[in-house]
């Protein structure tokens, strides 16, 4: 599974699964086509998996987050998810994602963690919290890796995405920004109008 330069990934976190299938809808309408359910609510993540692999099969990428031990990556798969990504560093369950076949993005933070994904021939990490650590955090970053993929989370939005991009961050996990926590149709509107802009920017910065 390739993460192509400005590849927007919708969060989807909280969400009832009976609005899944239409929030996703509308991602896909206006150009998002990655998504990444959140498991922070495990049970109700897994059932928006199934109603969203279940109603567009492989029009989705999608995704599982928060993603913390190895039942859940079985879970995860039954459920129609196609790749995994995890909060923070954990080399074990790494191991464990790459044993399933499935693309794995792991939460890194640190330059001896993005060394240690590199190991276990990773070559997208997702540094968390973006927002955190900078963008010379990130412009200093593509010194010591040209070839790793920054994947920019955490407070990355419509005003400061073009300056993590330009800093090194090859793509991007928008969480309430483009679908606000706990979204439900009623929102269906708002979550078009960001998406189309997202998309617009990604464009304008690609061309």
């Amino acid at each position: 599974m390739t993460v192509k330069k400005g590849t927007i990934i919708a969060i989807l976190r909280g969400i009832q699964p009976e609005d899944a299938s239409s929030i996703v809808e509308v991602l896909l309408n206006n150009g998002i086509s990655w998504v990444e359910v959140s498991l922070s609510d495990e049970e109700n993540g897994l059932r928006c998996i199934q109603n969203i692999h279940s109603a567009f099969q492989d029009s989705v990428q999608l995704g599982a987050g928060t993603v913390v031990h190895p039942y859940q990556v079985n879970k995860v798969l039954e459920a129609g998810g196609q790749y995994i990504i995890t909060p923070g560093w954990d080399r074990e369950l790494v191991r464990y994602i790459k044993t399933k076949q499935v693309a794995t993005f792991p939460g890194v933070f640190s330059p001896g963690e993005i060394a240690q994904a590199i190991q276990e021939g990773i070559n997208v990490v997702k540094l968390f919290p973006a927002n955190e650590l900078g963008l010379s955090y990130v412009r200093s970053l593509q010194g010591p890796f040209p070839n790793v993929h920054i994947m920019g989370v955490g407070g990355v939005d419509l005003h400061n995405l073009k300056d993590y991009y330009e800093a090194g961050c090859s793509s991007f996990a928008i969480g309430s920004d483009l679908v606000p926590r706990g979204a439900t149709k009623m929102d269906l509107n708002a979550i078009e109008q960001k998406a189309k802009q997202y998309v617009e920017l990604i464009q304008r910065l690609g061309s």
